[in-house]
Parts: structure tokens; sequence; C-alpha cells
């Protein structure tokens, strides 16, 4: 009983593949410094609450269930909310760019919100066929100055 409990409520969720995709973007705009923290921190991203409606996510590192913040992969910039890169998403085909923006809060990774619906992208990104995604990253503030 206590397994199948435990398998109820301490699934985590990991990356999608165009999660990763946005991520892998906007790390290439960071200094290479940063770039290095911003890699770590990704790896240890185990769990992504995804909103109702794909509307956003927040990005978490947990263990056992609770969230853990390893100082020594933190961004030097602490700000309670910083908006890092916004990262403009383009399928070939007449759909709309979708903005999705990439946030980190007290040193570390915390959110893509995006700016539009990306639900048929996720789909697009599961989708067998190929698609070409177009993706472009436009840094607004590099974590790792102060």
């Amino acid at each position: 009983m206590k397994s199948m409990l435990s398998s109820l409520f301490s699934r985590l969720t990991p990356l999608s593949d165009l999660e990763r995709l946005i991520l892998e973007e906007a790390k290439a705009c960071l200094s290479p410094e940063t770039a290095v923290l911003w890699q770590r921190q990704v790896d240890e991203i185990n769990d992504v609450q995804r909103a109702v409606g794909g509307g956003g996510m927040a990005l978490r590192r947990t263990l056992r269930g609770k969230l853990v913040f390893n100082e020594s992969i933190a961004f030097p910039n602490k700000a309670a909310a910083l908006h890092v890169a916004t990262v403009v998403l383009q399928v070939d085909g007449g759909f709309a760019p979708v903005n999705a923006f990439v946030s980190s809060s007290e040193g570390f990774l915390s959110s893509i919100v995006y700016e539009g619906n990306a639900a048929y992208l996720e789909q697009l990104s599961k989708a067998k066929q190929a698609f070409e995604i177009s993706v472009e990253a436009h840094c607004i503030n590099d974590p790792g100055v102060v």
C-alpha cells in the first residue's frame, strides 16, 4: 500500500524536449562562466510543475519531495525575480511566434512562462513527423553579473 501511495504522490516530472531546447538556446547568449552554472542547474532540475493550459512552468530541484538549493551552483545575481532571456520560437506554416520568458529567482533558474499558447509546440515536439522550429534567444540580464 505504501509503495502505491508513494508512486501517486511523488512522481517527478522531467524537462520536456521543448523546455530543454528553450534552456539550451538561452544558455547560448550567456557569458561562458554563467553558462557553466546554467548547465549544472539545468542538469539538477528534476521536477517541472506545469500550469494548466501550458502557459508556464516552475523549474524545481527536489529531493524526497522537498526543494533543495545547491548554493555551489547559484548565480551571483540573487535577485528575487530576474528576467534572464526571451526565447522566440517559430514554426513554419503560418503559426504565430511564441515568446518564452526564462527567469531566475534567488540565484536559481525558476521558470519558463509563455506569451501565447505553446501547447501546439509541445505537441509538435512530440510528433513523429519532423517540424522545423526556429529558435532565437535575446538575453535580458546575465544572472552571472550582479
